[in-house]
């Protein structure tokens, strides 16, 4: 074999298959399990784990967050994963190529620190590196994120308003608060890798000052807010739903209905119920 082959990191390559509304859901379990990135790709899911130093006994606890997924969806068993060995060949970076500069809205632009962004005197550009941190912008919960937050923002009274962004990730949502001059911003992150790319990319769009960002969750954040987001998992958002609801403030409540009801696509949660 080739020297320079031989030299090559290896990585194990694990695909799970499922359909694909309940993807994200799998691909989470999974992160949080092994600490990885994971790619969500039809039909299913796919992730990497250094062959070098594999976690011990990686397959039972593979089979064990299969179980679980498989328990909270009521999915019978077996779900037939299969995984095989793949040379590094600078794939850890190649999703950056697909990784465009992207309108969501009618001013965000949401684009990567390598690309530019194309934007016009009305424009709004978050900068983003994500990291291993949830949030690009492509991912449909997010832009229904930033599309809902441009509409309230252009209806709202209020120009100084607060927003407490829950479950931050990459920072995206905080960032788009601040662009749009909300005067408080509370951004909180349970994971402490999302918390640290979140600072740099809150700094990357000097909104340092802005945005006070902390590792916790709702609970962690005193007060309320004018806004409050959560872009996270069905689980967890369900469970935390009344704490959020306690932390929204009042002024909201006042605003006329229309402002409340942007007219934005609305996520199916039938599934959930």
């Amino acid at each position: 074999m080739d020297s320079f082959l031989e030299d090559r990191k290896q990585w194990k390559c694990v695909e799970i298959p499922c359909e694909a509304v309940y993807a994200d859901d799998l691909a989470a379990l999974v992160a949080e399990r092994f600490a990885v990135g994971v790619e969500i790709a039809a039909p299913g899911v796919r992730f990497y784990l250094d062959e070098c130093s594999l976690p011990e006994q990686w397959e039972i606890q593979l089979q064990g967050v299969i179980e679980e997924f498989a328990a909270l969806f009521e999915l019978p068993l077996p779900i037939a994963w299969q995984s095989h060995s793949i040379a590094d060949a600078g794939w850890a970076d190649l999703w950056k190529v697909h990784f465009k500069p992207l309108r969501v809205g009618e001013r965000f632009i949401v684009c990567p620190t390598w690309e530019e962004p194309g934007a016009g005197e009305q424009d709004l550009v978050i900068r983003i590196d994500p990291g291993q941190a949830f949030g690009t912008g492509h991912h449909e919960t997010t832009r229904l994120c930033l599309e809902w937050l441009d509409h309230w923002d252009r209806n709202r009274a209020n120009s100084n308003g607060s927003l407490l962004d829950v479950g931050t990730g990459s920072g995206i949502l905080a960032i788009a608060a601040g662009l749009l001059g909300f005067a408080e911003i509370v951004a909180v992150d349970i994971d402490p890798e999302a918390v640290a790319v979140a600072e740099e990319n809150i700094a990357r769009n000097r909104l340092t000052e802005r945005v006070r960002l902390a590792r916790g969750s709702a609970v962690d954040a005193p007060g309320r807010f004018d806004v409050v987001l959560a872009n996270i998992q069905a689980a967890p958002l369900i469970e935390l739903a009344p704490l959020l609801t306690a932390k929204l403030g009042l002024n909201l409540c006042r605003q006329p209905r229309n402002m409340l009801e942007p007219k934005v696509p609305q996520l199916n949660l039938q599934r959930f119920q």
